[in-house]
């Protein structure tokens, strides 16, 4: 067993603290305290947490679920090292803990570390080895990690620096993630409150439902994957409110996608915030029926389009404006065949906003629990079916952007690995990449979803084979996940 010489360091301090941390309770184990190699091991390790402690006087190292981490962060490993890695996990799992933590010491000596990797060692007979070793070094300057429920960071795509951004632990990511939960929930609020003025007879202003709808475009330009999160929210009593929001989001994102500007997405986002309004003036037995329409009862569903143009026309608003939002809830059924619903003898093609909300509203209809399907569409059979509409129902060139937009697996998407584990999609990459997005995966522990590591799936082994591989799609709605609750 070759030590590391401290004078021609070829790793990196982690490296050499991974190394370390399962070497020398072996060589303690095995040698007299004078013996060269544990000596020069002892060395290295000393010279690597002295390096450490320069960044942080606590330095905290821990395995999860099968790799390791440096003060919460993973660590990338040169295949000299993840051999060791490998064999230090289990070294850890086997003694009940997971982990240590080294508080800064300005004279650490041989004997201070040998005690400790004595202890280590000791720990391995005792009935409970994690709280034994635990009560032994309390106090010490090192001590064992020994809670399961560790929550790592969500790593951001690269910041141009080199180096990802924790967003778990940002205070302004977080703060833009409650701010877009905040605006979802007033928009539900909105929604509703809108129909039940307008249900009394009188017409409404939008004041407060435009200064949400701003707030939602507001953080569309600082994180689209937060807003987007948010529409896979499921609301089981109130489907049409729910669904209305989600389908706001949805044509929003793809409107900053074809590159309109911030006045346009605002009229767009209402306008689809607007375009199911009609569906109160359906009897409440239709739209909760279980089984398929009579063609009389098709019928009058279909009148919800109108119904939603009569009461936007009712809106006190600017007659301009009244006039914009009202062409996309008509025309959201209608096709850009023009073989839908409600009938009309016009020949020109359908509108930009339109064509956006038809597609919004087609991918979260079959992406939600309804009345008549319990179990939801998985995103990615979702968008199988929309692809065969398209050129008939759907646009064709927008379709491509949505799904571009949208992701084989969209963000919230909950996915079965290969490796038997459940992830959660947390970015979609675009291009080629679309189909290994970065995900973050889901655990169960006291009955409780934790959240773990951050992942992406297109990781390589050494071979040259991906390490993770998608087995199947699900709706998190399908086991009562809230993704905006897991992903913010």
């Amino acid at each position: 067993m070759n030590a590391p010489k401290p004078a021609a360091q070829a790793f990196k301090p982690a490296e050499v603290l991974t190394m370390s941390l399962l070497r020398l309770p072996q060589l303690i184990k095995i040698h007299q305290h004078n013996n060269k190699i544990l000596v020069e091991n002892l060395a290295a390790f000393r010279q690597c947490l002295q390096t450490l402690w320069q960044e942080s006087e606590i330095v905290v190292f821990r395995a999860h679920r099968g790799r390791v981490f440096l003060n919460n962060r993973r660590l990338v490993l040169s295949q000299t090292v993840m051999a060791t890695a490998a064999k230090l996990v289990e070294f850890l799992e086997a003694r009940g803990f997971f982990g240590y933590s080294f508080a800064k010491v300005d004279n650490l000596v041989n004997a201070q570390i040998i005690e400790l990797f004595q202890a280590v060692n000791q720990c391995a007979g005792q009935k409970e080895p994690g709280a034994w070793l635990a009560a032994k070094l309390a106090s010490n300057w090192a001590t064992p990690v020994i809670d399961q429920d560790f929550k790592i960071a969500l790593d951001l795509a690269d910041d141009g620096t080199g180096q990802s951004r924790p967003i778990l632990w940002d205070p302004d990511v977080r703060a833009m993630a409650l701010k877009d939960r905040k605006s979802y929930s007033r928009a539900l609020s909105e929604v509703t409150n809108l129909n039940g003025q307008l249900d009394e007879g009188g017409s409404t202003k939008l004041s407060k439902t435009r200064r949400v709808v701003q707030d939602m475009v507001e953080g569309l330009t600082k994180n689209e994957n937060l807003l987007l999160s948010l529409s896979t929210i499921r609301d089981y009593d109130d489907y049409t409110c729910t669904h209305s929001v989600n389908v706001a989001i949805l044509s929003m994102c793809l409107g900053k996608r074809l590159g309109l500007g911030k006045v346009q997405i605002m009229t767009l986002g209402l306008s689809a915030l607007f375009h199911d309004l009609g569906k109160v003036d359906i009897p409440i037995e239709l739209i909760r029926k279980t089984s398929k329409f009579t063609p009389e009862e098709y019928e009058v569903v279909k009148n919800h389009s109108l119904h939603s143009v009569l009461r936007i026309l009712r809106l006190n608003v600017d007659h301009n404006l009244k006039c914009k939002l009202m062409v996309a809830p008509m025309e959201h059924h209608l096709g850009v065949n023009l073989g839908g619903y409600p009938k009309t003898q016009r020949a020109s093609p359908l509108s930009l906003f339109g064509r956006i909300v038809a597609i919004a509203d087609h991918y979260d209809a079959l992406t939600s629990s309804r009345s008549y399907r319990p179990v939801p569409i998985s995103p990615d059979e979702a968008l199988n079916i929309m692809l065969k509409l398209s050129g008939t129902e759907l646009d064709t060139l927008l379709l491509k952007v949505f799904v571009n937009m949208i992701g084989i697996y969209p963000v919230g998407t909950l996915l079965l690995l290969d490796t038997q584990e459940v992830a959660m999609v947390s970015q979609t990459p675009q291009g080629a990449t679309q189909a290994r997005p970065q995900c973050l995966l889901l655990a169960f522990e006291n009955e409780e979803l934790i959240r773990g590591e951050s992942i992406d799936l297109t990781e390589k082994g050494a071979d040259g084979r991906f390490l993770r591989n998608v087995a199947r799609c699900f709706h998190p709605s399908e086991f009562g996940l809230n993704p905006a609750e897991l992903l913010t």
